[in-house]
């Protein structure tokens, strides 16, 4: 398992993830782009792929394949191993893991990621590698009417928290005790690199654990 989480901020926050994400592919392949969890009507799906191709393809990530919600339905029987990764980006997580199952992609993503393809999630595609999108609930609109919220849970049983800002804490403690969750909080300029049973922070910034403390984990450091 090979995992790059963001938590959503600009090319410039997750320089640092991107590069790391980037020397692991295959430039022989094609990487998968999925970006169904933004709103269309505001980042038209041409525009996204243009942004993604802007940040990796100096990194020599040049072929970038787009599957957008017809995609993932027509070809959900695709052997997805023809790809040197996939990137999920960010949005509304209820719409992206609403989409991700009702088209069966989440079952091949599932296999994608025991097969040790790379896969990067930034915010929302962060969101659902965790045990559930329950902190969304906090962070998002529930607009599909969602009640699975159960996800990927490949970080050792934490659910993900992104786009952390200092101020933040009694909400997130808040959200935390209410749901019982155990959460990992990702400022926009900190990421995780995850590797089969560890977990190592990508800086610059640090990543916190929502105890009673919020712990913070330095770049380079281990959860």
């Amino acid at each position: 398992m090979r995992l790059f989480l963001s938590g959503g901020g600009s090319e410039e926050d997750s320089v640092e993830l991107d590069k790391k994400f980037a020397s692991v592919l295959d430039k022989s392949k094609p990487l998968l782009y999925i970006p169904v969890a933004v709103d269309e009507d505001v980042y038209p799906y041409p525009e996204c792929l243009s942004w993604l191709s802007s940040i990796f393809n100096p990194l020599g990530v040049e072929n970038i394949e787009m599957w957008t919600e017809k995609e993932l339905v027509n070809n959900k029987e695709m052997d997805l191993e023809q790809f040197s990764g996939i990137y999920i980006g960010g949005g509304n997580t209820f719409y992206l893991l609403k989409a991700l199952k009702a088209s069966g992609f989440f079952e091949k993503l599932e296999t994608v990621i025991k097969n040790n393809i790379p896969v990067y999630g930034g915010s929302a595609g962060a969101i659902i590698c965790g045990k559930s999108i329950t902190s969304a609930l906090a962070i998002d609109l529930n607009y599909v009417e969602l009640t699975d919220f159960k996800a990927l849970n490949l970080i050792e049983g934490y659910d993900v928290w992104p786009h952390y800002v200092f101020g933040m804490d009694k909400h997130i403690q808040k959200s935390r005790k209410k749901y019982g969750l155990k959460l990992i909080v990702l400022p926009e300029n900190a990421g995780l690199y995850v590797i089969d049973n560890m977990i190592e922070v990508v800086g610059p910034g640090s990543v916190y654990l929502a105890d009673e403390n919020m712990k913070q984990i330095m770049p380079g450091e281990n959860v």
